[in-house]
Protein backbone atom coordinates (compact mmCIF):
# COMPACT_ATOMS: atom_id res chain seq x y z
CA UNK A 1 0.00 0.00 0.00
CA UNK A 2 1.54 3.53 -1.18
CA UNK A 3 2.56 5.73 1.78
CA UNK A 4 0.14 8.79 0.11
CA UNK A 5 -3.12 8.80 -0.52
CA UNK A 6 -5.01 9.26 -3.90
CA UNK A 7 -7.48 11.65 -2.30
CA UNK A 8 -4.96 13.78 -2.56
CA UNK A 9 -4.74 14.08 -6.34
CA UNK A 10 -8.93 14.62 -6.75
CA UNK A 11 -9.98 17.71 -8.09
CA UNK A 12 -13.01 18.98 -9.64
CA UNK A 13 -13.72 19.98 -13.02
CA UNK A 14 -13.43 23.65 -13.71
CA UNK A 15 -9.69 23.16 -11.74
CA UNK A 16 -9.17 20.66 -14.09
CA UNK A 17 -9.44 22.54 -17.28
CA UNK A 18 -7.95 25.90 -16.29
CA UNK A 19 -4.82 23.30 -15.69
CA UNK A 20 -5.63 21.66 -19.13
CA UNK A 21 -5.63 25.21 -21.09
CA UNK A 22 -2.51 26.39 -18.80
CA UNK A 23 1.11 25.12 -20.05
CA UNK A 24 0.05 21.77 -18.99
CA UNK A 25 2.83 21.35 -16.64
CA UNK A 26 2.17 23.88 -13.76
CA UNK A 27 3.81 23.37 -11.11
CA UNK A 28 2.38 21.86 -8.08
CA UNK A 29 1.08 24.21 -5.23
CA UNK A 30 2.97 23.88 -2.76
CA UNK A 31 1.94 23.34 1.26
CA UNK A 32 1.85 25.54 3.77
CA UNK A 33 1.76 22.72 6.82
CA UNK A 34 4.61 22.40 8.64
CA UNK A 35 4.58 18.41 8.39
CA UNK A 36 5.07 18.56 4.27
CA UNK A 37 6.91 21.70 4.29
CA UNK A 38 10.28 19.62 3.57
CA UNK A 39 9.01 16.75 1.63
CA UNK A 40 7.89 19.56 -1.40
CA UNK A 41 10.94 21.37 -1.78
CA UNK A 42 11.52 22.46 -4.93
CA UNK A 43 15.69 22.15 -5.47
CA UNK A 44 17.23 25.49 -6.22
CA UNK A 45 20.28 25.65 -8.20
CA UNK A 46 23.43 27.09 -6.13
CA UNK A 47 26.42 29.01 -7.12
CA UNK A 48 29.65 30.63 -5.80
CA UNK A 49 28.29 33.90 -4.79
CA UNK A 50 25.54 32.45 -2.45
CA UNK A 51 28.96 31.10 -0.28
CA UNK A 52 30.50 34.32 0.13
CA UNK A 53 29.84 35.72 3.27
CA UNK A 54 30.10 39.96 3.25
CA UNK A 55 30.71 41.67 6.56
CA UNK A 56 27.55 43.40 8.02
CA UNK A 57 28.50 46.69 9.64
CA UNK A 58 27.04 46.75 13.08
CA UNK A 59 24.62 50.03 13.66
CA UNK A 60 25.67 51.47 17.38
CA UNK A 61 22.94 52.01 19.08
CA UNK A 62 23.93 55.22 20.97
CA UNK A 63 21.97 55.03 24.43
CA UNK A 64 21.25 58.46 25.38
CA UNK A 65 22.48 59.93 28.96
CA UNK A 66 20.01 60.27 31.70
CA UNK A 67 19.03 64.27 31.85
CA UNK A 68 18.99 65.73 35.37
CA UNK A 69 17.26 69.34 35.28
CA UNK A 70 18.61 71.57 37.37
CA UNK A 71 18.47 75.38 36.83
CA UNK A 72 21.03 76.87 34.72
CA UNK A 73 22.51 73.58 33.93
CA UNK A 74 21.61 72.42 30.50
CA UNK A 75 21.60 74.99 27.71
CA UNK A 76 19.51 73.95 24.63
CA UNK A 77 20.46 75.48 21.23
CA UNK A 78 17.46 76.58 19.82
CA UNK A 79 16.80 78.72 16.64
CA UNK A 80 15.85 82.13 17.60
CA UNK A 81 12.85 83.42 15.66
CA UNK A 82 12.66 86.85 14.25
CA UNK A 83 15.19 89.37 14.09
CA UNK A 84 18.87 88.91 15.67
CA UNK A 85 21.44 90.96 15.84
CA UNK A 86 24.85 90.90 14.22
CA UNK A 87 26.68 92.46 17.77
CA UNK A 88 24.54 91.41 20.12
CA UNK A 89 24.22 93.30 23.65
CA UNK A 90 25.45 91.83 26.50
CA UNK A 91 23.55 91.66 29.92
CA UNK A 92 25.35 93.88 32.64
CA UNK A 93 24.96 91.99 36.34
CA UNK A 94 23.12 94.86 38.94
CA UNK A 95 26.44 94.00 40.71
CA UNK A 96 28.36 95.21 38.34
CA UNK A 97 26.21 98.24 36.96
CA UNK A 98 26.57 99.55 40.62
CA UNK A 99 30.23 99.11 40.31
CA UNK A 100 30.53 101.28 37.24
CA UNK A 101 28.26 103.62 38.83
CA UNK A 102 30.07 104.41 41.34
CA UNK A 103 33.66 104.47 39.09
CA UNK A 104 31.80 107.72 36.90
CA UNK A 105 30.18 109.36 40.31
CA UNK A 106 34.19 109.43 41.99
CA UNK A 107 35.50 110.53 38.51
CA UNK A 108 33.00 113.02 37.84
CA UNK A 109 33.41 114.17 41.68
CA UNK A 110 37.64 114.28 40.90
CA UNK A 111 37.35 115.98 37.87
CA UNK A 112 35.05 119.02 39.48
CA UNK A 113 37.54 119.23 42.45
CA UNK A 114 40.50 119.77 39.78
CA UNK A 115 38.38 122.25 37.98
CA UNK A 116 37.54 124.26 41.29
CA UNK A 117 41.47 124.00 42.69
CA UNK A 118 42.69 125.27 38.75
CA UNK A 119 40.01 128.41 38.95
CA UNK A 120 40.65 129.11 42.66
CA UNK A 121 45.09 129.18 41.99
CA UNK A 122 44.33 131.33 38.90
CA UNK A 123 41.87 134.13 41.22
CA UNK A 124 44.66 134.02 43.90
CA UNK A 125 47.40 134.93 41.27
CA UNK A 126 45.46 137.15 39.87
CA UNK A 127 44.13 138.82 43.00
CA UNK A 128 48.15 139.67 44.02
CA UNK A 129 49.16 140.17 40.43
CA UNK A 130 51.66 137.30 39.54
CA UNK A 131 51.51 135.68 35.89
CA UNK A 132 51.10 132.12 35.74
CA UNK A 133 54.91 131.68 34.72
CA UNK A 134 56.48 133.04 37.79
CA UNK A 135 54.32 130.73 40.28
CA UNK A 136 56.71 127.94 39.87
CA UNK A 137 60.18 130.26 40.80
CA UNK A 138 58.38 131.27 43.56
CA UNK A 139 57.48 127.68 45.12
CA UNK A 140 61.16 126.20 44.43
CA UNK A 141 61.99 129.30 46.75
CA UNK A 142 59.74 128.56 49.12
CA UNK A 143 61.18 124.82 49.33
CA UNK A 144 64.59 125.87 49.08
CA UNK A 145 64.56 127.93 52.38
CA UNK A 146 62.91 124.96 53.95
CA UNK A 147 65.17 122.90 53.65
CA UNK A 148 68.23 125.10 54.00
CA UNK A 149 66.28 125.70 57.58
CA UNK A 150 65.72 122.21 58.30
CA UNK A 151 69.50 120.83 57.53
CA UNK A 152 70.60 123.95 59.58
CA UNK A 153 68.80 122.94 62.64
CA UNK A 154 69.75 119.17 62.19
CA UNK A 155 73.24 120.30 62.39
CA UNK A 156 72.79 121.81 65.28
CA UNK A 157 71.63 119.32 67.14
CA UNK A 158 73.77 116.89 65.95
CA UNK A 159 76.55 118.96 67.17
CA UNK A 160 75.15 119.19 70.82
CA UNK A 161 73.65 115.32 71.13
CA UNK A 162 75.74 113.36 68.60
CA UNK A 163 73.13 110.14 69.78
CA UNK A 164 70.52 112.19 68.26
CA UNK A 165 71.06 111.90 64.54
CA UNK A 166 68.07 108.84 64.64
CA UNK A 167 65.70 111.24 65.66
CA UNK A 168 66.35 113.20 61.93
CA UNK A 169 63.88 110.48 60.44
CA UNK A 170 61.05 112.03 61.78
CA UNK A 171 61.94 115.94 60.77
CA UNK A 172 62.16 114.96 57.57
CA UNK A 173 58.44 113.01 57.27
CA UNK A 174 57.24 116.80 58.59
CA UNK A 175 58.89 118.62 56.04
CA UNK A 176 57.68 116.03 52.76
CA UNK A 177 53.87 116.59 55.10
CA UNK A 178 54.89 120.53 55.48
CA UNK A 179 55.43 120.19 51.54
CA UNK A 180 52.51 118.54 50.50
CA UNK A 181 50.39 121.68 51.84
CA UNK A 182 52.65 124.02 50.42
CA UNK A 183 50.74 126.87 48.61
CA UNK A 184 50.68 130.32 47.89
CA UNK A 185 48.28 131.56 50.55
CA UNK A 186 49.93 129.53 53.45
CA UNK A 187 47.27 131.41 55.66
CA UNK A 188 44.54 129.90 53.87
CA UNK A 189 45.80 126.50 53.02
CA UNK A 190 43.66 123.69 54.82
CA UNK A 191 44.78 120.10 54.65
CA UNK A 192 42.24 117.62 53.30
CA UNK A 193 40.77 114.89 55.35
CA UNK A 194 41.16 111.22 53.88
CA UNK A 195 39.48 108.44 55.29
CA UNK A 196 41.70 106.45 57.80
CA UNK A 197 41.38 102.80 57.95
CA UNK A 198 39.67 101.44 61.03
CA UNK A 199 42.84 100.26 62.43
CA UNK A 200 46.33 100.19 61.60
CA UNK A 201 46.77 97.11 59.46
CA UNK A 202 44.34 97.66 57.29
CA UNK A 203 44.87 99.04 53.93
CA UNK A 204 43.96 98.88 50.37
CA UNK A 205 45.05 95.57 50.19
CA UNK A 206 43.93 94.27 53.39
CA UNK A 207 40.72 95.81 54.24
CA UNK A 208 38.71 96.39 57.05
CA UNK A 209 36.33 93.37 56.85
CA UNK A 210 38.95 90.59 56.79
CA UNK A 211 38.71 88.60 60.04
CA UNK A 212 41.76 86.53 59.40
CA UNK A 213 45.36 87.47 58.76
CA UNK A 214 46.78 85.95 55.29
CA UNK A 215 49.65 83.85 56.51
CA UNK A 216 51.99 81.91 53.89
CA UNK A 217 50.76 78.57 55.33
CA UNK A 218 47.50 79.92 54.61
CA UNK A 219 47.87 80.97 51.26
CA UNK A 220 49.73 77.47 49.93
CA UNK A 221 46.70 75.66 51.56
CA UNK A 222 44.23 77.21 49.59
CA UNK A 223 46.18 77.36 46.15
CA UNK A 224 46.86 73.91 46.45
CA UNK A 225 43.04 72.87 47.27
CA UNK A 226 41.92 75.23 44.42
CA UNK A 227 44.41 73.73 41.78
CA UNK A 228 43.15 69.82 43.04
CA UNK A 229 39.69 70.80 42.71
CA UNK A 230 40.23 72.52 39.62
CA UNK A 231 42.03 69.18 38.30
CA UNK A 232 38.99 67.38 39.49
CA UNK A 233 36.36 69.45 37.56
CA UNK A 234 37.93 69.59 34.34
CA UNK A 235 38.37 65.73 34.76
CA UNK A 236 34.23 65.49 35.16
CA UNK A 237 34.11 67.93 32.38
CA UNK A 238 36.04 65.61 29.95
CA UNK A 239 34.13 62.24 30.88
CA UNK A 240 30.68 63.34 30.88
CA UNK A 241 29.84 67.12 30.68
CA UNK A 242 26.06 67.11 31.31
CA UNK A 243 26.77 65.76 34.65
CA UNK A 244 29.76 67.75 35.48
CA UNK A 245 27.72 70.97 34.94
CA UNK A 246 24.77 69.59 37.60
CA UNK A 247 27.36 68.74 39.93
CA UNK A 248 30.22 71.33 40.10
CA UNK A 249 33.36 71.43 42.94
CA UNK A 250 33.32 75.01 43.40
CA UNK A 251 31.81 78.03 41.57
CA UNK A 252 32.90 81.54 40.76
CA UNK A 253 31.38 85.06 41.80
CA UNK A 254 29.57 86.61 44.05
CA UNK A 255 25.82 85.97 42.62
CA UNK A 256 26.69 82.16 42.25
CA UNK A 257 27.78 81.77 45.90
CA UNK A 258 25.07 83.48 47.06
CA UNK A 259 22.88 81.32 45.88
CA UNK A 260 24.45 78.77 46.42
CA UNK A 261 24.87 79.65 50.56
CA UNK A 262 21.16 80.24 50.18
CA UNK A 263 20.03 76.48 49.73
CA UNK A 264 23.07 75.20 52.15
CA UNK A 265 25.79 73.71 49.37
CA UNK A 266 28.21 75.34 50.54
CA UNK A 267 31.23 73.79 53.02
CA UNK A 268 33.95 76.60 52.14
CA UNK A 269 33.69 80.43 51.44
CA UNK A 270 37.08 82.09 50.09
CA UNK A 271 37.02 85.87 49.47
CA UNK A 272 39.83 88.48 48.31
CA UNK A 273 40.68 91.02 50.79
CA UNK A 274 41.51 93.42 48.52
CA UNK A 275 38.35 93.88 46.83
CA UNK A 276 37.38 97.75 44.83
CA UNK A 277 35.81 100.00 47.89
CA UNK A 278 32.24 100.66 47.08
CA UNK A 279 30.33 101.63 49.99
CA UNK A 280 27.04 102.89 48.44
CA UNK A 281 23.77 100.80 48.88
CA UNK A 282 24.01 97.27 47.16
CA UNK A 283 27.50 97.57 46.17
CA UNK A 284 30.56 95.54 47.02
CA UNK A 285 30.49 96.31 50.48
CA UNK A 286 26.94 95.39 51.35
CA UNK A 287 27.38 92.22 49.19
CA UNK A 288 30.54 90.99 51.16
CA UNK A 289 28.70 91.67 54.29
CA UNK A 290 25.73 89.72 53.68
CA UNK A 291 28.02 86.82 52.80
CA UNK A 292 29.12 87.07 55.98
CA UNK A 293 25.99 86.94 58.02
CA UNK A 294 25.08 83.81 55.71
CA UNK A 295 28.30 82.09 56.61
CA UNK A 296 27.57 82.79 60.41
CA UNK A 297 23.83 81.76 60.35
CA UNK A 298 24.83 78.56 58.91
CA UNK A 299 28.08 78.16 60.79
CA UNK A 300 30.01 77.98 57.49
CA UNK A 301 33.66 78.59 57.74
CA UNK A 302 34.96 81.98 55.32
CA UNK A 303 38.77 83.17 54.43
CA UNK A 304 40.46 85.62 53.42
CA UNK A 305 44.04 83.80 52.28
CA UNK A 306 44.55 85.23 47.87
CA UNK A 307 44.33 88.47 46.57
CA UNK A 308 42.20 88.77 43.24
CA UNK A 309 44.82 88.27 41.10
CA UNK A 310 46.52 84.93 43.00
CA UNK A 311 42.71 83.49 43.08
CA UNK A 312 42.50 83.94 39.12
CA UNK A 313 45.85 82.47 39.07
CA UNK A 314 45.03 79.59 41.12
CA UNK A 315 41.72 78.51 38.82
CA UNK A 316 43.95 78.94 36.00
CA UNK A 317 41.64 82.29 34.70
CA UNK A 318 42.74 85.99 32.90
CA UNK A 319 39.94 87.77 35.14
CA UNK A 320 40.19 88.68 38.51
CA UNK A 321 38.67 86.74 40.66
CA UNK A 322 36.62 87.85 44.17
CA UNK A 323 34.90 85.16 45.67
CA UNK A 324 34.58 81.41 45.05
CA UNK A 325 32.44 78.85 46.77
CA UNK A 326 33.42 75.30 47.58
CA UNK A 327 30.74 72.68 47.39
CA UNK A 328 32.20 69.32 47.66
CA UNK A 329 35.91 69.00 48.62
CA UNK A 330 35.98 65.06 48.40
CA UNK A 331 39.30 63.58 47.03
CA UNK A 332 41.12 66.60 48.93
CA UNK A 333 40.07 65.74 52.40
CA UNK A 334 43.47 66.03 54.07
CA UNK A 335 44.32 69.80 52.76
CA UNK A 336 41.00 71.00 53.48
CA UNK A 337 41.44 69.71 57.37
CA UNK A 338 44.61 71.45 57.32
CA UNK A 339 43.35 74.55 55.79
CA UNK A 340 40.50 75.15 58.24
CA UNK A 341 43.35 74.27 61.05
CA UNK A 342 45.36 77.03 59.89
CA UNK A 343 42.28 79.25 59.37
CA UNK A 344 41.87 79.42 63.24
CA UNK A 345 45.56 79.88 64.02
CA UNK A 346 45.02 83.42 61.53
CA UNK A 347 41.85 84.37 63.16
CA UNK A 348 43.36 84.45 66.34
CA UNK A 349 46.50 86.01 65.15
CA UNK A 350 44.07 88.79 63.72
CA UNK A 351 41.91 89.31 66.97
CA UNK A 352 46.03 89.84 68.69
CA UNK A 353 46.26 92.18 66.31
CA UNK A 354 43.36 94.14 66.37
CA UNK A 355 43.16 94.36 70.37
CA UNK A 356 45.76 96.50 70.82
Amino acid sequence: MSRYSDKVNIINQSTYQILKEGNGASRRKLLHSSKYKNKHNVEQKLSLFDFLTVPRQKQKHQRRPHLIIARKSVSLQTKRKGKTRLHPKRRIARLKRIIRNYRSFKQHIVDNTKCVEQEQKASECVSLGFDETNVNSILQEKVHNLAFCVTANENKVIEQNPSAHQNVEPIALQVIEDLKCLSLDEGTSKKVALPTPTHKIHSRRFRSYCDNCTTPRLKELTTQLLNDLDRFQKRAYAHNEIKARAHPRFVVGFRESLSRLRIYKVKLLILAPDCEICPIPGGLDDTIDELKSVCQQQNVPYCFSLMRRELAHALYKRAQISCVAILNYDGANETFKQLLQELDVASYQYKCLTAT
